[in-house]
């Protein structure tokens, strides 16, 4: 099977992920591109094709017939195993001549990597001209332009062609609110703001709340678009839902109205290739190589917590409104020892003496949205030698050396667990502007307000506690192989007999 480039062009697709996706024998088993699959599990901006049912781990993507390096993260590390593939977005486009797909499997020539299908990526050669490509195209609604543009040139006088391509793409994202069939989740989350509230009853009760589960607990939420410090008569209630989620007072978080559903994406590079016969036919020196740069950009919903007490996870808690002694907590109620909440730690802005955690739910939102930003160089370059019509004119031979590379480069915004316990407790010496450690305002973080209310106060610890990890790995792969063919080793009543041997 051999798409060829006049078809690749005139699909209408403009990608090379985009075009094989378009093909019968591929699948939906690829990397996923938008909505909550390309945060920070998977393999951000990147595009891969998989054959016959099965994940991209069992098709192999060769480039003129030679192993390339593959995406230095896989696809969902961990979850529950790690995908690796060849990442298309890290090849130029507009440099490919063809492409070869071997539908059957050929896991005996290649290796397990190739129990789906080979696919063969055959690259430009022996251009004489040049050509310049510029494409534009739009969704309906206007909000994700796209951009793709393509040079082309080459000499082939005499015994030495030379060839060149450049590549620019660009496609704005697209927002999950924008479209009516995304812009409500399947379910809402009850991670919300204000947040959902575990609290005792009885301490509740104490406070100017209601008691609804005497001697045990329920569940509280500030009041809609809060500033912080309503006090607690001014709560809701509930004495077995979450107040802000499916079946409580109010409705859950919608997140899609926060999140991208098409991240922002940017792709440009170069590709050059070129051959010269030293001996003729029989002798030919041969190199390519080319630098390829991708760049996305995607958001996700402001973080969610979780309940404050999941196993495995860092333990969140809002201390209480002034500090209680260690062994003295009300019944019903976390303890410092559970928690790991300091003796003296107190939240000047909690209506409720006690510590909150447990069951308590959040939506980070005064932090903002989640951001992925990931970058991926790309490097490649061939030198080899081959030589046809040796010995009696039926023999030919070909060597060569190849390196490959790949590096990501993933930046984020998020928050810190840590730091978020941190900005809770007003005793934390981050507050205290004789300690090394002060990060310029002596207020706590009010976490009783509502996100649709912004509090001026918690600019500094927003600040703080919001962090900007960064990742980078890198794959390289280097090949050496030779190989030597004839095509009429001898001749049998069928037909004649070719033999090729290499590695």
């Amino acid at each position: 099977m051999l798409p060829q480039r006049r078809p690749l062009h005139k699909s209408g697709e403009l990608t090379t992920e985009q075009f094989l996706l378009s093909l019968p024998i591929a699948n939906a088993n690829v990397v996923p591109i938008s909505n909550n699959e390309n945060g920070s599990n998977t393999a951000v901006g990147a595009a891969t094709v998989a054959l016959r049912g099965f994940d991209a781990r069992a098709t192999l993507i060769l480039m003129d017939g030679r192993r390339i390096a593959p995406y230095p993260t896989g696809n969902n590390p961990g979850i529950p195993f790690n995908v690796v593939f060849i990442d298309l977005n890290s090849i130029p486009q507009a440099a490919i001549e063809s492409i070869e797909i071997l539908k059957d499997g050929a896991s005996t020539t290649y290796g397990a990597d190739a129990v789906a299908g080979v696919v063969n990526l055959k690259m430009r050669h022996n251009y004489d001209g040049a050509e310049a490509r510029v494409e534009y195209g739009n969704t309906l609604d206007k909000d994700s332009g796209e951009f793709d543009s393509s040079a082309v040139f080459g000499v082939g006088k005499g015994d030495t062609n030379i060839t060149g391509v450049l590549n620019y793409y660009h496609r704005n994202s697209i927002a999950n609110r924008d479209r009516g069939f995304s812009a409500v989740p399947p379910f809402l989350s009850s991670n919300n703001s204000p947040y959902n509230l575990q609290l005792s009853s009885d301490v509740a009760a104490a406070a100017g709340g209601q008691n609804l589960n005497p001697g045990g607990t329920e569940f509280a939420s500030a009041p809609d678009f809060t500033n912080g410090l309503s006090p607690a008569n001014k709560y809701l209630y509930d004495a077995n839902n979450r107040v802000r989620a499916a079946g409580g007072l109010r409705p859950g978080f919608n997140f899609n109205q926060f999140s991208l559903s098409f991240p922002e994406s940017e792709r440009y590079g170069a590709y050059v290739s070129g051959d010269h016969k030293v001996f003729g036919d029989q002798m030919v020196v041969y190199a390519d190589g080319f630098y390829q740069n991708v760049k996305t950009h995607n958001e996700l919903a402001p973080p969610a917590t979780g309940s404050f007490e999941t196993k495995g996870q860092t333990i969140l808690a809002i201390p209480p409104n002034s500090p209680i002694a260690p062994g003295s907590e009300p019944p019903n109620t976390p303890t410092h020892a559970e928690t790991g909440v300091p003796a003296d730690a107190f939240n000047p802005f909690n209506p409720f003496e006690q510590i909150i955690s447990g069951g308590t739910r959040a939506r980070l939102a005064d932090f903002g949205n989640r951001l992925f930003d990931n970058e991926t160089d790309a490097w490649l370059s061939t030198i080899g030698i081959k030589g046809d019509k040796l010995f009696d004119g039926t023999w030919g031979y070909d060597a060569g050396f190849r390196y490959s590379q790949l590096k990501n480069t993933q930046t984020g915004t998020q928050v810190s667990a840590s730091r978020f316990n941190q900005i809770l407790n007003q005793a934390d010496p981050i507050f205290d502007p004789t300690s090394p450690q002060f990060i310029g305002t002596t207020v706590a973080f009010n976490p009783f307000g509502d996100y649709r209310n912004p509090i001026p106060s918690n600019e500094a610890t927003v600040s703080f506690a919001r962090v900007h990890p960064k990742d980078e790995d890198t794959a390289s792969l280097w090949t050496l192989d030779a190989t030597m063919y004839t095509t009429a080793l001898f001749n049998l009543p069928a037909g004649g007999v070719g033999l090729a041997f290499g590695g």
